[in-house]
């Protein structure tokens, strides 16, 4: 049956249906970057070609110079040993979501809660709801988390909601995640009676990551959930928040984005991808504009270009970081890891089109993602090189201007690179089945480069 929606949704979910491909557009702009701006330095231009480089290709990249390059020779020696790698353990191994226990699971709630829907008591309908509150607290959780999860590394003189200057910080992601994670688990042993005969799923308004308590976040309120669960603070080194201002307002926007877009339910929005990541990924961009992450090389250094321009510009570079990062940890959490549910047979079921809503079937779509961290590795074993200016600023710890073109070249870069060792990898894997007489051996061979993709590799 017809599920009744209201026109405003109508029009939301319209809103996201144009043809703009979020993951494919950070592909296409960021080697479009690496491929048609020539290098700011001799001795950097190892990715570009006579061809590449045609003015008439995209002349508006023309006014600038990168700084850094890919090391083919490089990334097919990584390629090589990534995949070495891979047939010595003969998987991926790709560390669960929650092997090091930082993360909210939600396996401790409902101990011993009532349900009621719609009056009844039928064990099987229980289980249902109960298992789908549960992914929708951790799903409620993952978007919490991924709207805030930036700026992680030591800085001196960080700010907390007073604006003192504070020790070196030594908060990292793994102290965001558990105290979150602490915050989500405080009302699971509450003994809550749901009553409910709406078709999405909602949180109850005690869970401290529900769409109206997150609407409600001040700064105050949030450091004084959060500061309790980091570690101590010594005389040495800080352990606090910062940039709490703007996290908040993060978290602000994206409760009031569920309650006006989704009916309050994270499951509902998941659930209008009809299990695509990468329409996933548009849906949070369309809902919450925090996780925009796009520079519009034609107005820098203020990129503040609209959002219906910026999907259908050929001067944007698109990123996308905590977006994707959010579609694959919800994969992760509530996908990969636990098996497909089978709905019990009730075609009068209203959570129908909940089940199974996180088992995404074009992951490998993701692309990795451009932060900080994967640029470090790509630097240390050769792959990515970078300018003798840029060198010595990133040596020196001296932080990159936001959006400028030194930032911007090296995002556009891993994404590169990473795609290429996607391919690289693939092939031999590839190659290696075709050289194999056994057809059990090929076939695994064949399924392990299957498995191969942005995602796998950055994890």
């Amino acid at each position: 049956p017809l599920q009744i929606i209201s026109r405003r949704q109508i029009l939301f979910f319209h809103s996201v249906l144009p043809m703009f491909s979020p993951t494919a557009s950070v592909r296409s702009s960021c080697r479009r970057w690496m491929e048609t701006v020539p290098p700011l330095e001799d001795g950097l231009d190892l990715t570009a070609t006579a061809s590449s480089l045609r003015s008439d290709h995209n002349p508006s990249f023309y006014n600038f110079k990168r700084s850094v390059a890919i090391d083919s020779s490089a990334l097919n020696s990584f390629a090589s040993e990534i995949t070495d790698s891979i047939l010595a353990n003969k998987s991926l191994e790709v560390t669960e979501w929650d092997a090091d226990g930082w993360h909210y699971t939600g396996a401790h709630h409902f101990g011993g809660v009532a349900v009621a829907i719609e009056g009844a008591v039928e064990n099987n309908r229980k289980s249902e709801f109960k298992e789908l509150m549960r992914m929708e607290r951790v799903a409620l959780y993952i978007l919490a988390m991924d709207a805030i999860n930036f700026c992680f590394w030591p800085l001196s003189g960080v700010g907390g909601v007073d604006g003192s200057i504070k020790e070196k910080n030594g908060l990292e992601y793994e102290h965001l995640a558990i105290a979150l994670r602490k915050l989500a688990e405080m009302d699971d042993a509450t003994d809550n009676i749901y009553v409910t005969n709406h078709p999405n799923i909602i949180a109850a308004s005690s869970y401290e990551l529900s769409p109206s308590k997150l609407a409600a976040m001040t700064p105050n309120k949030l450091q004084s959930l959060l500061q309790p669960h980091f570690p101590p603070s010594t005389s040495s080194q800080s352990y606090e928040l910062p940039n709490i201002q703007r996290r908040c307002e993060l978290l602000k926007e994206l409760g009031d984005g569920l309650m006006r877009n989704h009916d309050g339910s994270a499951l509902s929005m998941i659930s209008k991808a009809n299990r695509s990541a990468d329409a996933l990924v548009r849906i949070i961009l369309d809902s919450f504009p925090g996780f925009r992450d796009y520079v519009d090389t034609s107005d820098i250094p203020n990129t503040t270009s609209g959002w219906e321009t910026a999907t259908s510009s050929p001067t944007v570079i698109h990123f996308y970081k905590r977006a994707q990062i959010a579609v694959a940890d919800i994969w992760a959490a509530l996908g990969r890891c636990q098996p497909e549910f089978t709905p019990f047979a009730d075609s009068e079921s209203p959570y129908k089109q909940l089940h199974n809503c996180c088992h995404f079937t074009d992951m490998n779509a993701v692309t990795t993602f451009p932060d900080y961290r994967v640029p470090q590795i790509l630097r240390n074993v050769g792959v990515m090189k970078y300018a003798s200016s840029l060198a010595k600023a990133v040596d020196d710890q001296v932080e990159l201007e936001k959006s400028g073109l030194d930032e911007i070249s090296i995002r556009a870069a891993t994404v590169v690179a990473v795609e290429d060792l996607v391919q690289k990898v693939k092939e031999k894997l590839g190659s290696m089945a075709v050289m194999d007489d056994s057809a059990i051996n090929r076939s695994k061979l064949d399924k392990l480069s299957e498995d191969v993709s942005a995602v796998t590799i950055d994890w």
